[in-house]
């Protein structure tokens, strides 16, 4: 059997097309209410849904829920996958409470772009 140039072109473009099949999704890290960024916060990660465009990590800052004996405040964080308009409307609603100030409870709620680019966490509002 002989096929024409035309026919064997054809199925190469096919065959190449059906291997090429690229994925851009993005990898965030991804954990929830954890104690800080160490462990699963920085060695867990994900690949996200093709509509999710942005990492983000919500950082809070508070007593913990269990007795401690000074009241010590604890940093939890949550890091994963979402769109960019959820990622902001989320931003601009903690806004307010977003003042990293030692004393008081807070949180804040940071959006970046780039494979794994929630590693690191704004703790502080000191300048150096």
């Amino acid at each position: 059997m002989i096929l024409s140039t035309g026919v064997v072109s054809y199925l190469c473009i096919c065959l190449i097309s059906l291997f090429a099949v690229t994925v851009n999704s993005l990898e965030c890290y991804s954990c929830k209410d954890q104690d800080g960024n160490k462990d699963k916060c920085i060695k867990t990660s994900k690949q996200c849904e093709q509509s999710q465009d942005v990492c983000y990590s919500s950082i809070t800052w508070r007593i913990p829920p269990y007795w401690t004996p000074r009241g010590n405040r604890i940093h939890y964080l949550s890091k994963d996958c979402d769109t960019q308009k959820k990622c902001q409307a989320k931003q601009e609603q903690l806004k307010h409470i977003c003042i990293r100030d030692w004393y008081l409870d807070w949180q804040c709620h940071e959006c970046c772009q780039g494979d794994l680019c929630n590693y690191y966490v704004t703790v502080s509002n000191v300048t150096m």
